[in-house]
């Protein structure tokens, strides 16, 4: 089973990406500097803004938070993300964004009275793939989570982190 990548979805993607390369210009800083903050060789940081390659969820969030975004889920049809949800202590800051994120989608699927199994026959993956994103157990790739959304009738987009409130983002441990 493949994940069912269109043309709208790659152009998402890319422009996600771009919007990184853009804010990081924006703010006067050298790709050596942020590929340090980012714990990244400068090439990979060069590939991601180029679009060559795409980084995995993790340091995607990571790049995000360092140029000042978070992801958000916005309703194509109108409508905005629910609240964002409070930070737990015990786990990851990642986990803690996907835990951000996917209710959304959860709340759509379910609104839709689409199983797990069809969504993920939808969108190219494995219904315990589909469980874990949705439980914040696993966290999919970026090309996955748009095509996710996509197939939902909803998009990511990068908002700027002061759009969501109050919500703490730490740093991780070095």
């Amino acid at each position: 089973m493949g994940l069912r990548v269109n043309a709208a979805v790659q152009r998402r993607s890319n422009a996600i990406q771009l919007q990184l390369l853009a804010a990081r210009e924006a703010a006067g800083l050298s790709r050596e500097t942020l590929s340090e903050l980012l714990r990244v060789s400068n090439r990979t940081l060069r590939d991601w803004e180029r679009r060559y390659d795409s980084p995995g969820f993790a340091n995607l969030l990571n790049w995000a938070r360092e140029l000042g975004f978070r992801l958000a889920i916005v309703d194509r049809l109108g409508g905005s993300e629910p609240s964002p949800a409070p930070q737990e202590d015990d786990v990851p800051w990642e986990v803690h964004e996907m835990r951000r994120l996917a209710p959304q989608l959860k709340s759509r699927r379910l609104a839709r009275k689409i199983s797990q199994t069809d969504l993920g026959l939808i969108v190219g993956v494995s219904r315990s793939s589909l469980q874990r994103w949705e439980d914040g157990e696993q966290l999919p790739r970026l090309i996955a989570l748009i095509v996710w959304a996509d197939r939902l009738d909803l998009v990511v987009e990068l908002h700027p982190a002061a759009e969501h409130g109050p919500t703490r983002i730490p740093r991780p441990a070095p």
